[in-house]
């Protein structure tokens, strides 16, 4: 495919410009280089009410999107005539490269049935990291790029950490780690129910993840400290899975707070406070020993009779509200009591 196009160049980096049908982008173009399945990609990342807005301007509206889309051809599909001013790519490799910047215009643009031509701009050759970088900045400077895809992009733009005991570990990156293997592990309570990417849906999101967890295993002043990254991220499983398992009935109920900001939020503050409980009860830090712990707040419920309001605030009181129970019940427990004598 011949195409032709303007070359230029920006602080150092060569740039060309030219126009694209808005299905041959779609089609061509991946939409994201951490998931394989292109539908699947726009669908994790991207808002459908906003693709259904440029959908219909297009379509109904006759709208127009003149902003051009910012792409990455992969090195060895394009090669630039400056004779003829003409960018040649290779049409019989299925995939071309990366959309860097401009995906809900390509899919809104792609399910409309106006086949629009859209301008692009295009960078040949960048590595997965420099493209990551410039996704990252770009929509960071213009519109901002989700909190959690931002985070779970930092193995790209800021190097993969091997050792999370160094001192290279930061509290942000150790519960980055954490939260992947979380919601990667089948065994964990936390199985695909991190939002990666900051999209919306059923689970918590990448950032409150890592905010919940960072002052537990932060390497200079976290709760956590003295145990190895390995044991933190034990600790934290099977502290989830126990509340899983006590609280069951409220984990697969939708409607519940358990796994939403407030409950788990206040789930998560009490984290420290519960797991030095446990351990004061049983000596021993284990899921059948947290789970016999929490066996005494079993009633708990996960409402907004429990938990009212929203926000930080309430998510400390939430977690007040849980340790206190919990006391309450340790100090009427008869087995739970030590004899005390002179």
């Amino acid at each position: 495919m011949e195409v032709n196009a303007i070359k230029f160049e920006q602080n150092n980096t060569i740039l060309y410009c030219f126009i694209l049908k808005a299905k041959t982008i779609y089609n061509k173009f991946s939409v994201s280089r951490r998931l394989d399945n292109k539908e699947e990609g726009y669908q994790r990342s991207f808002s459908k009410s906003r693709i259904n807005q440029i959908k219909k301007y297009i379509d109904k509206e006759d709208g127009i999107l003149p902003n051009s889309i910012l792409l990455n051809i992969d090195s060895g599909i394009a090669t630039f005539d400056d004779e003829s001013s003409k960018l040649i790519l290779d049409d019989s490799i299925i995939n071309w490269g990366f959309i860097i910047d401009g995906q809900h215009r390509v899919w809104g643009s792609n399910e409309a049935e106006n086949n629009l031509f859209l301008p692009v701009v295009a960078t040949i050759g960048k590595s997965v990291e420099q493209q990551a970088q410039l996704f990252v900045k770009i929509n960071k400077t213009q519109k901002g790029v989700p909190v959690s895809l931002y985070l779970d992009l930092l193995d790209i733009t800021e190097g993969v950490i091997v050792d999370f005991d160094s001192e290279d570990a930061t509290a942000q990156r150790r519960a980055i780690e954490i939260s992947k293997r979380l919601n990667d592990d089948e065994d964990s309570p936390m199985y695909d129910l991190i939002r990666m990417t900051g999209d919306s849906g059923r689970g918590i999101s990448l950032s409150e993840m890592v905010a919940r967890l960072k002052p537990h295993v932060d390497p200079k002043k976290g709760n956590l400290l003295n145990y190895g990254f390995e044991h933190q991220f034990l600790i934290i499983k099977i502290y989830l899975k126990a509340i899983k398992s006590i609280f069951i009935e409220e984990w697969e109920n939708k409607d519940s707070l358990i796994l939403k900001t407030v409950g788990f939020g206040g789930v998560m503050n009490a984290f420290y406070e519960i797991f030095t409980l446990t351990i004061q009860n049983s000596n021993k830090f284990s899921t059948s020993s947290a789970i016999e712990l929490l066996q005494k707040i079993s009633d708990l419920k996960f409402n907004t009779d429990t938990f009212p309001g929203g926000g930080i605030k309430a998510q400390q009181n939430a977690s007040t509200i849980i340790i206190t129970k919990l006391k309450k019940a340790i100090k009427g427990d008869d087995s739970a009591n030590v004899i005390i004598e002179d």
